[in-house]
């Protein structure tokens, strides 16, 4: 008699599927492990204790992680729902919201500020909303002593928009709008002036009715140092001089709460970028107009006096850059930094996919839009055709 052979092709079954399985979960990890090395990287050359990131693809949150620690004296990790403030990718949810306003007939781009700001001093020449928007208005970027001896005014809860800007709103254009580009912080905090004028709102409710709330974004709100924000991360600054990491000053940034006073987590942001390319945010025309080059060849950089070194000008759109990655794809962002942390916002429209970085140090060596371009070459299909 045969034995019977149904016991060895059941045992040789299961041997055969937890092989595939014990393969399998390797496979995953070593994806993931694969994204967090290039996040170490990231945070080594930052010499921070943290780096987070988050990336969206086709609505679906493709991977949200970190390496290293949210806050250093807790030794809580870092990861990518930790929450932190965007800096100037603060600018980007402004433009988002005044955008909406045009397609609502509120807000006319090529109106005068005062329009929305009466209490804005009149200059040497008119300036719009779209300069505000392009950085070509003349209104300056921070200057050194401005916030008074010890910064005293970095530190005071300002109650509204008007009061934030008088230490700077009665000085002279730098130049004629539309003439030069400078990057503007106090230009483009006059935005939160439009958004409450035109909707009749506070801008906080504003953004979190019609902005962070259809986009799913549950953990962004203002930068309010009062209050209790689960998972706020920190930030820091490293003395490359003495090889030290130490506390950011904990400014109070009512003062620039579009310039740069939103908090989110990675995981929020990559939520932005998505929802503004399923259309839940924008119209088609708004965002085609937002992302549209506003700059001809004959805008150049401001040169302070003085032999200052003018920056480049970037490929402006309203407030959002438009860059192309190594494969030629063309894609929009933004920057941040603020209280020892930078950010990063890269949404590449046509594939909706959506990279968001952090870092909770200044003062160090990080690329981080390499570092986004890196993350999305992972998600994004081959190079772009001509």
């Amino acid at each position: 008699m045969k034995p019977d052979a149904r016991p060895f092709r059941a045992l040789r079954s299961a041997w055969l599927l937890w092989l595939l399985l014990s393969l399998a979960v390797p496979a995953q990890a070593l994806e993931t492990a694969h994204l967090a090395a290039q996040l170490e990287q990231l945070r080594a050359a930052a010499h921070a204790p943290g780096a987070t990131a988050a990336v969206m693809v086709g609505g679906e949150l493709a991977y949200a992680g970190g390496v290293g620690v949210a806050d250093a004296e807790n030794a809580v990790p870092a990861d990518g729902a930790s929450v932190h403030n965007i800096g100037s990718v603060s600018k980007v949810v402004g433009a988002i919201a005044v955008m909406q306003l045009v397609e609502q007939g509120k807000v006319d781009l090529d109106a005068e500020i005062q329009a929305y700001a009466p209490w804005f001093p009149r200059k040497q020449a008119p300036v719009t909303v779209r300069r505000i928007l392009t950085h070509t208005s003349g209104i300056r970027h921070y200057r050194d002593g401005e916030f008074g001896e010890g910064d005293v005014l970095r530190f005071r809860q300002y109650p509204d928009i008007e009061t934030a800007t008088r230490f700077w709103r009665d000085d002279p254009l730098l130049f004629d709008p539309g003439t030069r580009w400078s990057y503007s912080s106090h230009a483009s905090n006059l935005l939160q002036a439009v958004i409450e004028q035109a909707s009749g709102q506070d801008m906080e409710s504003y953004l979190r009715e019609r902005i962070w709330r259809p986009a799913g974004m549950a953990a962004t709100q203002f930068d309010v140092p009062v209050r209790i924000v689960p998972r706020r991360a920190r930030g820091y600054e490293w003395d490359a001089d003495h090889g030290t990491l130490g506390n950011a000053v904990q400014e109070n940034v009512s003062y620039k709460y579009v310039g740069g006073g939103i908090l989110a987590s990675d995981e929020d942001m990559v939520r932005l970028g998505h929802a503004l390319n399923a259309g839940r945010l924008l119209g088609a025309g708004a965002i085609a107009e937002m992302y549209r080059p506003q700059l001809d060849g004959s805008v150049a950089a401001y040169a302070p006096p003085g032999g200052g070194e003018a920056r480049e000008v970037p490929v402006q759109g309203l407030i959002w850059r438009v860059q192309q990655d190594p494969a030629g794809r063309r894609y929009v962002a933004h920057s941040g930094s603020v209280k020892g942390t930078l950010s990063y916002l890269a949404n590449w429209p046509e594939q909706d996919v959506v990279v968001a970085l952090h870092v909770n140090a200044r003062g160090g060596e990080a690329d981080l839009r390499a570092a986004a371009e890196a993350l999305a070459a992972e998600f994004l299909p081959g190079p772009a055709r001509d």
